[in-house]
This record gives C-alpha cells, sequence and structure tokens, in this order.
C-alpha cells in the first residue's frame, strides 16, 4: 500500500503543478486522507524534485540560450535572468516569513479547501486577461522590472495550499500584458529557484523515512507525468481554455467540505 501512495503522490503532483489546480492542494488533501504518506516531508521533496526536472527538460533549450546569451553577454539573455531574479526575491521572502510565522497553514486542509475556491476565481478570469493583452506592448521575452517582480508576489503568495501557483502566475502575466507563450514560459521558469529553494528549505528539517528505492520512484512519476501535464497546460494557455479547470477545482473544493460537514 505504501508503493501505491507514492505513486499516487508522484502523480497527483506531477500532474497538478503544472495544471492549473494547484499540487500544494491536492498533497494536502491526499495526506490529510493518507496515513502513510501524511506530511512526509521526503516524500515531498522526491515529487518535487521529480517536477523540478521536468521544467529543466521541458526548457532546455530556453535555459541553454540564456546561459549561451550570459556568456556572450547578450543583452536579452541578461535581461531575462534579471526579471527570474527579481521575481524569486519577493517570492522568497513571502515564502520564507509563511514557514516561518505560519507553517501550520501550509498543511491545512481547510485553508487547502478555501485555496481551491480562490483558484477557481483566479481562473474564471483568465478569458479576460487574454483580452487584456491586445493593450500592450512589451518587447523582448514580454515582461519588464516591474511585470516581473508583480508575478513574483503572486507566485510567493501561490505558497499557500490550494492556490495554483502556475495559475495564479500565467493569469497575472495576461493582465499586465504578456502573451499566453510568454506567460507560460516566464512561469514556468521563475518556478525553477522557486520549487528548488522551497525544497531545499524542506531538505534542511526533515528525516529520512523512507528508502532510496521509495524516493526515487517518486521522482520518476512525477518527472514522467510532468512531462505529459506541462506540453498539456503549454497548449491549453495558447488556446485560453484555463477556464474550465475553475469548475473541477470549484467541485473537489466543495467534496471536500461536503465531507467535513458530513463528518
Amino acid at each position: 500500500m505504501l508503493l501505491l501512495s507514492i505513486i499516487i503522490m508522484g502523480i497527483l503532483q506531477g500532474l497538478t503543478e503544472f495544471l492549473p489546480v494547484s499540487s500544494s492542494g491536492h498533497l494536502t488533501l491526499y495526506q490529510y486522507f493518507s496515513t502513510e504518506v501524511n506530511e512526509n516531508l521526503s516524500l515531498n521533496i522526491a515529487v518535487h524534485l521529480g517536477t523540478l526536472l521536468t521544467i529543466l527538460i521541458y526548457y532546455r533549450k530556453d535555459i541553454m540560450d540564456l546561459l549561451m546569451g550570459l556568456l556572450r553577454r547578450d543583452y536579452e539573455s541578461i535581461q531575462m535572468c534579471i526579471h527570474i531574479i527579481v521575481a524569486s526575491i519577493p517570492t522568497a521572502l513571502i515564502g520564507l516569513f509563511m514557514k516561518k510565522n505560519f507553517e501550520w497553514i501550509l498543511t491545512d486542509p481547510v485553508i487547502a479547501g478555501l485555496g481551491l475556491m480562490g483558484t477557481g476565481f483566479i481562473l474564471l478570469s483568465s478569458a479576460k486577461g487574454f483580452d487584456r493583452r491586445a493593450g500592450f506592448n512589451l518587447s523582448g521575452f514580454g515582461t519588464d522590472i516591474k511585470t516581473a517582480f508583480i508575478i513574483g508576489i503572486v507566485q510567493g503568495f501561490a505558497v499557500l495550499p490550494g492556490i495554483s501557483r502556475s495559475g495564479s502566475t500565467i493569469v497575472s502575466g495576461l493582465f499586465l500584458g504578456m502573451d499566453s507563450r510568454n506567460a507560460a514560459r516566464f512561469s514556468f521558469l521563475i518556478s525553477v529557484p522557486a520549487i528548488f529553494g522551497a525544497g531545499l528549505l524542506e531538505f534542511v528539517g526533515s528525516e529520512q523515512s523512507l528508502s532510496i528505492k521509495e524516493l526515487g520512484i517518486g521522482v520518476l512519476v512525477s518527472f514522467v507525468t510532468g512531462l505529459l501535464a506541462i506540453s498539456w497546460m503549454v497548449r491549453l494557455v495558447q488556446n485560453n481554455r484555463l477556464k474550465g479547470f475553475a469548475y473541477y477545482v470549484f467541485g473537489l473544493s466543495g467534496l471536500f467540505f461536503a465531507y467535513l460537514l458530513m463528518n
């Protein structure tokens, strides 16, 4: 049964990290019902590592172009790296503040249920974001310092369980004038330092409770499912089809609160 739970955790993380339905919300709710993996930090780190590898593989060309551009001192590459750093600063500050002062919130299933509702409203607004982008003209990679900073703030608050990191940052990018391709790309690129930093923080306070084989299975499952989900998500963003996921997260949240009321 433990192996099955690890596989389920890997699938949930791989799919929901990239689809706009909140991986933290799904993992929090699943761990609430599963005693075998309840708040298992080492497994959380493993499945997040799998999705981090997904981003590095899927956007390998963009990442290599950025690195090579830095070596050549290419202006656009330097600009993009600065924007990633600018976005990462408020994300890190908010994440550290929440972990230090309100850590209980980050694993509270009731907060996760409420967060899923919030994600639903964010996704319902995505169509307006697509309409607004025509009024802006951002050059290069589609960002500027102000845009990157605001998206970084949004990503920071997405540490709350139930708030979709990808959904909130992509929709924010659309409202701030980015086209759909750049909004998705920037969202996933800034998630690299965010996921790595969060994993590092959890690793410092974690105790190894699973075998290397079990953790490896978690990494592999989240990596493979993440590759499927990220390519699907990019197509959904380009075709303005995020709104449909709002009804899913509303339904999941409603089912969870109905369960609480009946028990």
